[in-house]
Protein backbone atom coordinates (compact mmCIF):
# COMPACT_ATOMS: atom_id res chain seq x y z
CA UNK A 1 0.00 0.00 0.00
CA UNK A 2 1.23 3.48 -0.75
CA UNK A 3 0.13 6.98 0.02
CA UNK A 4 -0.14 9.82 -2.44
CA UNK A 5 2.25 12.72 -2.53
CA UNK A 6 -0.64 15.10 -1.83
CA UNK A 7 -1.57 13.08 1.31
CA UNK A 8 2.02 13.33 2.55
CA UNK A 9 2.16 17.05 1.79
CA UNK A 10 -1.15 17.67 3.57
CA UNK A 11 0.00 15.86 6.71
CA UNK A 12 3.38 17.56 6.53
CA UNK A 13 1.61 20.94 6.30
CA UNK A 14 -0.42 20.05 9.40
CA UNK A 15 2.64 18.73 11.29
CA UNK A 16 5.01 21.62 10.57
CA UNK A 17 3.42 24.25 12.88
CA UNK A 18 2.89 21.58 15.54
CA UNK A 19 6.44 20.25 15.44
CA UNK A 20 7.54 21.91 18.68
CA UNK A 21 4.43 20.83 20.60
CA UNK A 22 4.78 17.27 19.25
CA UNK A 23 8.37 17.11 20.46
CA UNK A 24 7.22 18.55 23.77
CA UNK A 25 4.51 15.87 23.93
CA UNK A 26 7.15 13.18 23.37
CA UNK A 27 9.15 14.57 26.27
CA UNK A 28 6.01 14.71 28.41
CA UNK A 29 5.12 11.09 27.57
CA UNK A 30 8.65 9.99 28.51
CA UNK A 31 8.33 11.80 31.84
CA UNK A 32 4.85 10.37 32.50
CA UNK A 33 6.06 6.86 31.76
CA UNK A 34 9.10 7.33 34.00
CA UNK A 35 6.76 8.48 36.79
CA UNK A 36 4.56 5.40 36.20
CA UNK A 37 1.63 7.59 35.17
CA UNK A 38 -1.12 5.90 33.24
CA UNK A 39 -2.61 6.37 29.84
CA UNK A 40 -5.18 9.05 30.84
CA UNK A 41 -2.41 11.61 31.34
CA UNK A 42 -0.71 10.58 28.10
CA UNK A 43 -3.98 10.75 26.17
CA UNK A 44 -4.71 14.19 27.64
CA UNK A 45 -1.28 15.41 26.54
CA UNK A 46 -1.91 14.09 23.01
CA UNK A 47 -5.30 15.78 22.89
CA UNK A 48 -3.73 19.08 23.94
CA UNK A 49 -1.15 18.82 21.15
CA UNK A 50 -3.69 17.97 18.46
CA UNK A 51 -6.39 20.45 19.45
CA UNK A 52 -4.49 23.40 20.84
CA UNK A 53 -2.51 25.96 18.97
CA UNK A 54 -1.12 27.30 22.26
CA UNK A 55 0.83 24.31 23.59
CA UNK A 56 4.21 25.46 24.86
CA UNK A 57 6.95 24.24 22.59
CA UNK A 58 10.46 23.50 23.82
CA UNK A 59 13.31 25.73 22.77
CA UNK A 60 14.98 24.07 19.82
CA UNK A 61 18.30 24.99 18.30
CA UNK A 62 18.18 25.92 14.60
CA UNK A 63 20.09 22.72 13.81
CA UNK A 64 17.68 20.58 15.85
CA UNK A 65 14.70 22.25 14.18
CA UNK A 66 16.25 21.76 10.72
CA UNK A 67 16.76 18.06 11.45
CA UNK A 68 13.13 17.62 12.50
CA UNK A 69 11.93 19.62 9.50
CA UNK A 70 13.94 17.33 7.21
CA UNK A 71 12.31 14.30 8.86
CA UNK A 72 8.75 15.59 8.48
CA UNK A 73 8.07 14.13 5.01
CA UNK A 74 9.33 10.72 6.16
CA UNK A 75 7.31 10.88 9.38
CA UNK A 76 4.22 11.96 7.48
CA UNK A 77 4.53 9.11 4.98
CA UNK A 78 5.15 6.47 7.66
CA UNK A 79 2.31 7.83 9.78
CA UNK A 80 -0.09 7.67 6.86
CA UNK A 81 1.04 4.17 5.94
CA UNK A 82 0.44 3.01 9.50
CA UNK A 83 -3.01 4.59 9.61
CA UNK A 84 -3.96 3.13 6.23
CA UNK A 85 -2.78 -0.32 7.25
CA UNK A 86 0.32 -0.36 5.12
CA UNK A 87 2.81 -0.55 7.94
CA UNK A 88 5.22 -3.43 8.29
CA UNK A 89 3.39 -6.73 8.09
CA UNK A 90 2.76 -8.51 11.36
CA UNK A 91 3.98 -12.09 11.69
CA UNK A 92 1.11 -14.44 10.80
CA UNK A 93 0.79 -15.58 14.41
CA UNK A 94 0.31 -11.97 15.61
CA UNK A 95 -2.07 -10.80 12.88
CA UNK A 96 -5.60 -10.29 14.21
CA UNK A 97 -8.14 -12.48 12.43
CA UNK A 98 -11.47 -11.41 10.96
CA UNK A 99 -14.70 -13.24 11.80
CA UNK A 100 -14.40 -15.34 8.65
CA UNK A 101 -10.75 -16.20 9.35
CA UNK A 102 -11.48 -17.04 13.00
CA UNK A 103 -14.39 -19.29 12.01
CA UNK A 104 -12.18 -21.10 9.48
CA UNK A 105 -9.39 -21.43 12.06
CA UNK A 106 -11.81 -23.11 14.50
CA UNK A 107 -13.63 -25.12 11.85
CA UNK A 108 -16.91 -23.32 12.56
CA UNK A 109 -19.40 -21.46 10.44
CA UNK A 110 -19.47 -17.70 10.96
CA UNK A 111 -22.93 -18.01 12.52
CA UNK A 112 -21.71 -20.61 15.05
CA UNK A 113 -18.79 -18.31 15.90
CA UNK A 114 -21.34 -15.53 16.38
CA UNK A 115 -23.26 -17.67 18.89
CA UNK A 116 -20.09 -18.25 20.91
CA UNK A 117 -19.37 -14.52 20.77
CA UNK A 118 -22.87 -13.67 21.97
CA UNK A 119 -22.41 -16.02 24.94
CA UNK A 120 -19.01 -14.34 25.55
CA UNK A 121 -17.24 -17.70 25.33
CA UNK A 122 -14.66 -16.51 22.78
CA UNK A 123 -12.57 -13.39 23.47
CA UNK A 124 -12.60 -10.78 20.71
CA UNK A 125 -11.82 -7.13 20.16
CA UNK A 126 -14.50 -4.78 18.90
CA UNK A 127 -13.68 -1.58 17.05
CA UNK A 128 -16.64 0.76 16.83
CA UNK A 129 -20.20 0.41 18.06
CA UNK A 130 -23.30 -1.38 16.94
CA UNK A 131 -23.79 -4.23 14.53
CA UNK A 132 -21.42 -2.78 11.94
CA UNK A 133 -18.43 -2.60 14.30
CA UNK A 134 -15.29 -4.37 13.15
CA UNK A 135 -14.42 -7.48 15.17
CA UNK A 136 -10.98 -9.08 15.39
CA UNK A 137 -9.68 -12.18 17.14
CA UNK A 138 -6.25 -13.06 18.45
CA UNK A 139 -4.90 -16.40 17.33
CA UNK A 140 -3.67 -17.20 20.87
CA UNK A 141 -7.21 -16.65 22.24
CA UNK A 142 -8.67 -18.94 19.59
CA UNK A 143 -6.07 -21.62 20.34
CA UNK A 144 -6.87 -21.38 24.06
CA UNK A 145 -10.61 -21.66 23.32
CA UNK A 146 -10.05 -24.70 21.07
CA UNK A 147 -7.85 -26.32 23.72
CA UNK A 148 -10.51 -25.77 26.41
CA UNK A 149 -13.01 -27.72 24.30
CA UNK A 150 -10.86 -30.81 23.94
CA UNK A 151 -12.20 -33.94 25.60
CA UNK A 152 -9.60 -36.31 26.92
CA UNK A 153 -9.92 -39.93 25.79
CA UNK A 154 -7.45 -41.23 28.37
CA UNK A 155 -8.83 -43.32 31.20
CA UNK A 156 -7.59 -42.42 34.66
Amino acid sequence: MSVSKSDIEALEKWLRPRLGPLISHGDKVRDLLAAAKGSPEIIQSAIEVVTSENVKAPELSPQHLATWNALLPILAEHGLLAVKGGGPPLPAEDKPLSKQEAAEFLGFSVSKLGRYMKKKQIPYEKYGVGKTATVRFRRADLEKFAESRKVSTKKH
